[in-house]
């Protein structure tokens, strides 16, 4: 079975007026954990979201 063996992260900031981007290689171990990671915090971000409308309609 053949998998990952690297990844390129790209992250891709800008401001009113400043952009930059930069350039990360990660090993497939990195980008997993990386990605769960961003995953779980979105959800945590959401759920918290989800929680204040609901409290605030009532």
């Amino acid at each position: 079975m053949s998998g990952i063996q690297q990844s390129v992260f790209v992250l891709h900031t800008k401001e009113e007026n400043h952009e930059e981007t930069t350039t990360f290689a990660l090993t497939s171990e990195e980008a997993k954990l990386l990605f769960e990671t961003l995953q779980n915090k979105r959800k945590e971000i959401i759920d918290a979201h989800i929680d204040n409308m609901l409290t605030q309609g009532t």
